[in-house]
């Protein structure tokens, strides 16, 4: 049985008008998703990866006070430009990246 590789990424978010903003996702984000993904019959994770990126970090937005726990995710979704998973990892020389999304 191979290993499930679970992971909570911090995401940057780019809306118009207002600060960009870093939220960590922890795991109610990522149980949040996968309730509501299956209520709604939204494909999963893989075949949506910027559906669940975005998803995601509304749920941390909204636990975290970033945003108010009334704003909904149709609201979110519409005023979001850009949301990407961001990493600490380096490349070969030694130069941090920052991928875009990636699936949990």
């Amino acid at each position: 049985m191979g290993q499930i590789r679970l992971n909570t990424p911090c995401i940057r978010v780019v809306r118009d008008g207002v600060p960009d903003i870093e939220l960590q996702t922890i795991n109610p984000d990522l149980v949040n998703w996968d309730r509501t993904r299956y209520r709604h019959k939204w494909p999963p994770t893989d075949e949506a990866p910027m559906l669940w990126v975005t998803f995601i970090a509304w749920s941390a937005a909204r636990r975290t006070g970033a945003i108010p726990p009334d704003h909904t995710y149709e609201s979110w979704e519409s005023e979001v430009l850009a949301a990407e998973v961001v990493t600490d990892e380096e490349d070969e020389t030694g130069t941090p990246t920052t991928p875009g999304p990636v699936p949990g």
